[in-house]
């Protein structure tokens, strides 16, 4: 008995959706001739930061800090090394879900003094339900791809043989790769400068995702005599 002929092909779909969160970071920085004032500053401006975040309560949904990093700055004078100073860090990973006062609050952390703030990147959570849409609006073309092929050679899909998901992901249109740390430096102006676009409404970007599926059918035998190629 012949096998029956086997289709192949491949689903895709795009869905772009606004985005549910936007990350933050912020890195507090102190500098000090004496390591235990470095430690006070910096305590003070992490305190300050902290103040500033409780002020949005119900736009912020997680904010972590980093360990605090406390190094001297050598200075080399002929074959001798001497402290210069101390300079101490903070760094703080904030996720932002209320966006509508979310320049007010870059603003603000800003300002602060010796304040280093980056963002917003837009996402989608790891388990949001658009990824699940995507997948399943993949697999929805590859069976009509597939009942397209099978009606042009005069058949019918009788089966399925195999599905794979070839490819998820999703994509940022517009937006820089974040960096994973802020590096361990002071802004160079003692207070910092509020970028007055920083100070309005910023527009989220739309995020866009992917999904590719693979699929094999069994089809009925072809009718390829009344196949019309004209």
């Amino acid at each position: 008995m012949q096998p029956n002929p086997v289709l192949a092909v491949r689903g895709e779909a795009v869905v772009e959706v606004e985005p549910e969160i936007a990350r933050i970071e912020v890195s507090v920085a102190a500098r000090d001739t004496d390591r235990a004032r470095t430690l006070q500053l910096l305590a003070e401006r992490t305190a300050a930061v902290e103040k500033v975040l409780k002020s949005f309560p119900d736009d912020i949904e997680k904010s972590e800090s980093s360990a605090i990093r406390i190094s001297p700055q050598l200075t080399s004078r002929a074959a001798r090394e001497r402290d210069s100073g101390y300079l101490g860090a903070m760094h703080h990973a904030i996720i932002v879900t209320g966006f509508d006062r979310l320049g007010e609050l870059m603003a603000q952390l800003a300002d602060e003094e010796l304040t280093e703030v980056g963002g917003p990147w837009w996402e989608l959570r790891p388990g949001s339900p658009v990824y699940r849409d995507a997948r399943v609006a993949a697999a929805r073309d590859a069976v009509r791809r597939a009942r397209d092929y099978a009606g042009a050679l005069g058949s019918e899909l009788t089966g399925l043989v195999e599905l794979a998901d070839a490819r998820l992901l999703s994509e940022i249109r517009g937006q820089a790769e974040p960096t994973a740390n802020f590096p361990a430096r002071l802004p160079q102006r003692t207070r910092a400068v509020v970028p007055e676009e920083l100070a309005i409404d910023l527009t989220p970007a739309r995020q866009t995702v992917r999904a590719t599926v693979e699929a094999r059918f069994t089809i009925s035998k072809p009718d390829l005599a009344s196949v019309d190629t004209s």
